[in-house]
């Protein structure tokens, strides 16, 4: 029987990424910013939109065909696995080779067009204060994720002792379906997963001191950040809830509707987040000058600036922040955490 977790999971992913140029503001199309958002009717942006979906579309479609065909006709968990895991990062890295695409057929159009005065290379200014302004979370919020932290950590250590030989390290709509043998590293991953949680929301909480132009080229952005690191944390808390009653189930026998009616809420967080960036991000209409920095966003998506201390940036695609690649703390801490995941896996 097809796994409708899987496949659902792997529509939403796929339509996410489907959805990408529209995860913007109004005046960024592909991941090239504009002075206003008529670029979007223009002939040659409607045929790289027309085309970037058409084949967006397409390669979703076939990669589902190969993920139920996959679960269809494999038997054995170990290859399932690795097929999904293969289709999965076969998404990513098509889907987003496609934006990369429509991102050049941007840029090439932007040339083409008439240069607006608006858009302004050189009219920038460079925040580098650490006041409490820039602060959009008192720092106080974050004491609200270390009563779960504090107690997955004491059942951790406490409880080792009395739990089972069988650790339940997975659970579906209808209870564990995935179980890895008792040891510190599998009883402690829920613990080392909530602290980097916890290290993000530490990380973002603080509004970067950025290289910025006009501040109405982002309006809403404060309002934006605060809300967003609002929704952040209460997803942090009932993520780490789930990881609490991961490391409890083997002594207290925790029955799967919990972790059901959290996964739900989490969905519910995570819709808000979406309307969170379509209310103060979408919807703004940017005026005044607006720093060009086309140059400083590989594909639109990945953000490289040497002069800017900032480690971390509003998307200029996509819901949240992301790094600026040009900092060597991001690359240490991206090693750190990717090394870390993977050697968890593995073991």
């Amino acid at each position: 029987m097809i796994s409708l977790l899987l496949i659902g999971t792997f529509f939403i992913v796929a339509c996410l990424f489907i959805a990408q140029p529209w995860f913007a503001r109004k005046n960024v199309f592909f991941g090239v910013v504009f002075a206003n958002d008529q670029v979007r009717n223009h002939p040659t942006a409607q045929k790289i939109m027309r085309r970037y979906l058409i084949e967006s579309i397409g390669t979703a479609l076939i990669l589902l065909v190969l993920l139920i065909v996959a679960r269809l006709f494999s038997s054995r968990e170990l290859v399932l696995a690795i097929a999904c895991n293969l289709i999965f990062f076969a998404l990513l890295a098509l889907e987003t080779l496609l934006f990369i695409r429509g991102n050049t057929g941007m840029r090439r159009l932007k040339k083409q067009l008439q240069p607006n005065p608006q858009l302004s290379t050189n009219k920038i200014s460079v925040a580098i204060g650490r006041n409490a302004r820039e602060n959009v979370l008192p720092l106080r919020w974050l004491l609200l994720l270390l009563p779960f932290f504090i107690a997955t950590l004491v059942v951790a250590c406490f409880g080792y002792p009395y739990m089972p030989d069988s650790i339940p390290v997975h659970f579906g709509l209808t209870g564990p379906d995935r179980w890895a043998a008792k040891s510190w590293l599998t009883v402690l991953n829920p613990v080392f997963f909530q602290l980097i949680f916890g290290a993000l929301i530490l990380f973002v909480r603080r509004a970067p001191a950025s290289v910025k132009g006009n501040p109405n080229a982002a309006p809403g952005y404060a309002a934006y950040r605060k809300m967003l690191n609002l929704i952040l944390i209460l997803f942090c808390l009932a993520t780490q809830s789930i990881f609490f009653l991961m490391v409890a189930s083997p002594l207290l026998h925790v029955h799967y509707v919990w972790f059901l009616i959290i996964g739900v809420l989490d969905f519910g967080l995570m819709l808000a987040m979406f309307l969170i960036h379509a209310r103060f991000v979408r919807r703004k209409t940017a005026s005044g000058s607006i720093l060009d920095d086309d140059d400083k966003w590989i594909g639109g998506i990945f953000y490289f600036n040497r002069s800017d201390p900032s480690l971390f940036i509003e998307k200029r695609v996509g819901i949240g922040y992301t790094v600026n690649m040009a900092r060597p703390v991001v690359w240490i801490a991206l090693a750190l955490i990717v090394t870390s995941v993977v050697l968890f896996s593995l073991y």
